[in-house]
């Protein structure tokens, strides 16, 4: 755990103020989509969060992504038209939720489908938002925006589907507390970022 730690704290210690991302628009359409997708995959404070949910969604039933799956792609939708009206805050705002996420599926594992519900519709918000915040609505290209939101339901489903095949495949306690283990270090993997992004400072 404290080696996890560690590392966490390293990859952390560059980070600066929280900002829009700049888009470069790509040389084509797949150049664009792999740019969009790219923010998702290789961002940890938008990341993070997704992985969270994964995994809380799968400890609260291994195959209950497709019963809130549509709640997260309609978030993510909202969170297209929001991210051109939020601040600079909403990246932190997001990484406190992702905190929030991680700590239910550690503390919380059976959790209840009204709960998962309403953490994916805000999660799937959230992420679209972080990822595109500081742009004008549908000011980047369509295909930025498909990559996008194909990352983030590729981290996703890949979170939920890996927790949710392991513990299927191994219908043991200590694979469920294994799992509870995983989201709360990417919980307190999550403060550490929210801790050095409010230090930064956000306007």
């Amino acid at each position: 755990m404290r080696r996890i730690l560690t590392l966490a704290a390293a990859g952390v210690f560059p980070a600066g103020q929280a900002a829009a991302h700049a888009f470069q628009g790509g040389a084509d359409g797949y150049a664009q989509f792999v740019e969009g997708a790219s923010v998702i995959l290789t961002y940890p404070g938008i990341l993070l969060p997704i992985l969270a949910l994964g995994v809380a969604i799968s400890l609260w039933d291994t195959e209950g992504l497709p019963r809130v799956w549509p709640f997260a792609l309609a978030g993510q939708v909202l969170g297209i038209f929001a991210a051109s009206v939020v601040g600079v805050w909403v990246a932190v705002a997001f990484m406190a939720l992702g905190v929030v996420v991680a700590g239910l599926a550690a503390l919380w594992p059976a959790s209840n489908r009204a709960v998962i519900t309403g953490l994916a519709g805000l999660t799937g918000l959230g992420a679209i938002a972080a990822a595109l915040e500081g742009h004008g609505l549908f000011e980047l290209p369509v295909m930025i925006h498909l990559g996008i939101l194909f990352g983030a339901n590729l981290v996703l489903a890949a979170a939920s589907g890996a927790s949710a095949l392991a513990m299927e495949r191994v219908p043991a306690e200590w694979m469920r507390i294994g799992w509870r283990v995983v989201a709360s270090w990417i919980g307190a993997i999550l403060v550490l970022f929210l801790a050095f992004a409010l230090r930064s400072g956000v306007s």
